[in-house]
This record gives structure tokens, C-alpha cells and sequence, in this order.
């Protein structure tokens, strides 16, 4: 890893940063350990997944409740032990560069089990940086990812992105520390606007993960002038990426790194 902390990365890289969502889903299994080699491969800074928590209270990398998507099983992540989650194929999910996509009826690899993400910080939380959406809501399940996120050090590497601030209320009583982004998904419409990144700004947040539809110069001025970094959902086409860098984003979330990276390296 180039720089100590993300701060470092935003204040010291020139250029825009890129974040590979759900484990470069454009080119690996959703929310692997797979995907995340994949996107340290292919030269991004940050690697986005999802958390849940198993039956038996493990942390793992899982976007849905359901496991119908990428196991294709037709039970819940809750409804399994971290063992039992283990046994599964989870690359049954064919993604499609439209945001869409289909459950296989075979797997696309021989072997893809489940990532904990005890593993991911393990083998990788010193190789990229971590953007970590908590979907958990159990506060036993918040306190195990908080543990985890506190004994591997990873403040000055990793952020835990939260739907809303009252769930970052309670990652704040846990650890008041841990760096948050806050979609403020509770208000719909409403995660890119001027009034969210004052409430950003507020609350202590140093980033927001606005979406792309939402995006003109003059919010990427506010968030410039507030000292908020900006990560922007997302550009999987090179007109995306050239519009956001024309606008003043400093940070894109892509599928699709290769449409992103050699224009934000051009425009260094």
C-alpha cells in the first residue's frame, strides 16, 4: 500500500480515487475474496463489500438476506452457521454492466465459498483500502465487526459506510473512532444534496458517497470547500467518468475499473 492512511491517498494522490464495488462485481463473484485480489490486480485504491452476520454470530461478506442470488439456496444468510455458509458455492450471480443480472443454475467457478470478514482483513487489509457497508442491524452482530475493525488496526484504512445516522449513532457509541459515511438512505432523493453534506460536515463525517445522477461542479465545489471527499455511485463507462472528473469528484465507485482508472491516471 503506496500511502499510511486514505487521508494521505485523498490529500497527497492528485487524482480522483477508485473504489471497485461489491469486490469487482464486473469482473469476480459479488462480495469475494476473490474479487478483492481482482481489484488489488487491477491497480484500484479502495475495494467496496457488505456486511451481514451468520446464525453463529460470524461477520461475512453478503449484500442480500437472501442467499437465492449468489448460493442459490433458498434460505437466509441468518438461517446458517458460518460452517454451514462454508459448504455453499456463492458465485451463482451473473452481473451485467446495466446493474442487472441472474441467478445461474450453475455456478460460475468450482469453488467460491462465503468470505468472512475476518479473512478479508487477514489476507488484504494492508494490500487496499476498505470501504465496508454495515448492513447488520443486531447489536451483538455490530459489536463483533467493530471488535474485528479495532484488533486489525484499520482506522487509517477502512470506513464503515451506514444507511442512515441513526444507525451510525450506534457504531459511534461502540467506537467513536471509526471513520463513517452516511448515505442518509432514509430520505430518498436526498443522497446528493447540498443539506447532506452539511449534515456530513456536522456529524464529523470526512466522506459522502453521493450517486451519479445527482452530481454537477457546483456540489463537488460545497464538498471541496467543507473538506468532505466525495465517492461517487457510480461510472462503469468512460463518458461517466469524464463527466465526474470535469465536475471535481475526488472519488469514483466503479464495476468496471478499466473504464475508470486510465482516465483518472490521464488527468493525474
Amino acid at each position: 500500500m503506496k500511502y499510511d492512511s486514505f487521508h494521505d491517498l485523498y490529500e497527497k494522490g492528485g487524482r480522483a480515487v477508485v473504489t471497485a464495488h461489491s469486490t469487482n462485481i464486473g469482473h469476480a463473484p459479488a462480495n469475494s475474496i476473490i474479487g478483492v485480489k481482482s481489484a488489488i490486480d487491477m491497480g484500484c485504491d479502495f475495494v467496496e463489500f457488505d456486511l451481514r452476520i451468520s446464525k453463529d454470530g460470524v461477520p461475512v461478506l453478503q449484500h442480500n438476506v437472501s442467499l437465492k442470488a449468489t448460493a442459490n439456496v433458498e434460505c437466509d444468510v441468518y438461517d446458517l452457521d458460518f460452517a454451514e455458509l462454508k459448504k455453499l458455492n456463492f458465485s451463482f450471480w451473473q452481473y451485467f454492466p446495466d446493474s442487472t443480472g441472474r441467478t445461474l443454475s450453475e455456478p460460475q467457478l468450482p469453488g467460491c465459498p462465503i468470505t468472512s470478514f475476518q479473512e478479508v482483513l487477514e489476507q488484504y487489509g494492508k494490500e487496499i483500502f476498505m470501504n465496508i457497508q454495515v448492513y447488520e442491524r443486531d447489536q451483538k452482530g455490530l459489536e463483533r465487526i467493530c471488535g474485528l475493525y479495532r484488533e486489525f488496526d484499520m482506522y487509517k484504512r477502512a470506513y464503515l459506510t451506514m444507511d442512515n445516522f441513526e444507525q451510525a449513532d450506534r457504531i459511534r457509541a461502540i467506537d467513536p473512532e471509526i471513520p463513517l459515511c452516511i448515505l442518509n438512505k432514509n430520505t430518498p432523493g436526498k443522497r446528493t444534496s447540498m443539506a447532506l453534506l452539511h449534515d456530513l460536515y456536522d456529524y464529523g463525517c470526512f466522506i459522502a458517497q453521493p450517486v451519479y445522477e445527482g452530481i454537477t461542479p457546483e456540489y463537488c465545489e460545497m464538498a471541496q470547500k467543507l473538506g468532505i471527499k466525495i465517492n461517487v455511485y457510480s461510472a462503469n463507462f468512460e463518458r461517466q467518468t469524464r463527466y465526474l472528473l470535469d465536475c471535481g469528484a475526488t472519488g469514483i465507485m466503479t464495476d468496471y475499473p478499466e473504464a475508470v482508472l486510465p482516465l483518472v491516471h490521464k488527468t493525474k
